[in-house]
């Protein structure tokens, strides 16, 4: 059984409202590079260690913990250009958000 993350080595654009993001996934499938390109955090990059699950449909759900601790759970559909995204922060603050993704 191949255990491998299916996009490893690619890169992906988000837009969820106002945020937009790219992520890449490293070709090892193991590590996340994500790099902010709107909001306060424009210009942060960080690497991260990130797990998968194929849910059905085309569905991956998709986590890490930030290097600042806080926390990331997507809900993403690569063929049908769908993220659902959950947000919690250091501070407490909680964020769903919900857009496109495009292959960069």
């Amino acid at each position: 059984m191949n255990n491998k993350f299916p996009y490893a080595g690619r890169t992906f654009q988000l837009t969820l409202g106002e945020l937009i993001v790219t992520n890449h996934y490293s070709n090892d499938g193991k590590n996340i590079n994500i790099e902010f390109l709107s909001s306060d955090l424009k210009g942060l990059q960080m690497t991260v260690p990130f797990t998968w699950k194929y849910l059905s449909d085309g569905n991956y759900l998709i986590s890490w913990q930030e290097s600042d601790q806080s926390t990331v759970v997507h809900c993403d559909n690569f063929e049908n250009k769908k993220s659902y995204a959950y947000y919690t922060t250091m501070k407490g603050d909680f964020y769903v958000l919900e857009g496109s993704i495009t292959e960069i």
